[in-house]
């Protein structure tokens, strides 16, 4: 009989990283199954004889439409309750931890009373860098006895990928010597756009041949219409503001020369991941998972105060320079190819079918 993995939120209509993630279940039998509500979910499968297996990704819909502080505490405290509930009546928690909290939040000390009861309740955690132990000890301790690695894969397959470098940059209106650069992805305030539209813009003496596209939705932050005005009232800036389509996301790729992932604070990145998937070498912050990519032929990394020295650095080198670019594309191709998806999916398979043979140590 097919078992079910129960798993909360189910992100996979605009993230294909959890249909990746489960597409080697079958061979376990198992099937996942979504979940609406984590508190729901949890109280009601603690009173069942068997309360299964449940895995949670992402916390952010918890806390999405509490009111106030006051609130955001008395949720979290319910569900911490039916996690403690739900793990007593025999049910197995598998934490996919993919940031130190939500971004953005409004809820910090919540989050983290959350974020410590996963941790608490989980029989196992699932991280997707070594670098996550170092990066949560400051919020949450997660017990390396219940800890598996099993990286982000890349997004081989995941996407169409079916245009030419021209075709793409002409539904784009840009020129093919035009040097393109790329921020794909929802447009929040910790990915730090503001200092990559001041890199962009050049002060007194800006670059006519450097085009920038940003394409992703404002999101509900409150700067976000604002911010949405200034790109596109910035020249050379090509923006999209609203959720890219999956068969349109090649055309974004395929036009850029190089992925600037400008952010403020990271510890995993699926954008970092889909760059190196369609061959465009990186800028991104040396920090969590990130940190140890550098070195590698394609990618740049910037600290708190160079962005714009490594960014400039990285346009010459990897960009302007021919042989560079060549080197820095073949080297994010291999990346891409060296973490493929069904070796994410089968190491994932193999953690689930322990989970029915779970005892407490």
């Amino acid at each position: 009989m097919t078992k079910t993995l129960d798993f909360f939120p189910d992100w996979r209509g605009f993230n294909p990283y959890q249909d990746l993630l489960f597409a080697d279940l079958g061979r376990v039998d198992v099937a996942p199954a979504p979940v609406r509500s984590l508190l729901r979910h949890v109280t009601t499968a603690a009173a069942a004889t068997d309360p299964g297996v449940l895995n949670v990704h992402w916390t952010t819909p918890v806390l999405q439409s509490v009111v106030d502080a006051g609130d955001a505490a008395r949720r979290v405290a319910r569900v911490a309750q039916a996690l403690g509930a739900f793990r007593a009546a025999g049910g197995r928690l598998l934490w996919t931890v993919h940031n130190v909290l939500p971004h953005d939040t409004e809820y910090h000390e919540a989050e983290v009373v959350l974020a410590r009861a996963l941790a608490a309740h989980a029989t196992v955690v699932h991280v997707l860098s070594e670098a996550t132990l170092e990066a949560t000890a400051p919020f949450y301790r997660l017990d390396p006895e219940r800890v598996v690695r099993i990286p982000h894969s890349s997004y081989l397959g995941a996407y169409p990928d079916r245009i030419s470098r021209a075709d793409a940059r002409r539904r784009l209106g840009l020129g093919a010597d035009d040097k393109v650069l790329l921020t794909l992805g929802q447009i929040r305030p910790y990915k730090g756009l503001a200092r990559l539209l001041d890199f962009v813009e050049g002060g007194q003496a800006p670059d006519p041949t450097l085009r920038l596209l940003v394409a992703g939705s404002l999101g509900r932050h409150p700067d976000g219409p604002a911010f949405g005005e200034r790109l596109t009232a910035t020249p050379r800036v090509v923006a999209h503001l609203s959720r890219v389509r999956d068969d349109e996301i090649q055309v974004w790729m395929r036009a850029a020369d190089l992925a600037v992932l400008p952010y403020l604070r990271v510890l995993n990145s699926g954008a970092f991941l889909l760059a190196e998937t369609f061959g465009l070498p990186v800028v991104a912050p040396r920090v969590g998972a990130l940190a140890e990519r550098d070195g590698e032929a394609h990618v740049r990394l910037f600290g708190d105060d160079d962005f714009e020295r490594v960014l400039g650095s990285a346009v010459h080198d990897l960009v302007e320079d021919a042989e560079g670019a060549a080197t820095a594309r073949a080297s994010a191709t291999s990346a891409a190819e060296a973490r493929p998806p069904a070796r994410m999916a089968a190491a994932f398979a193999d953690v689930v079918a322990t989970q029915w043979e779970f005892t407490e140590p």
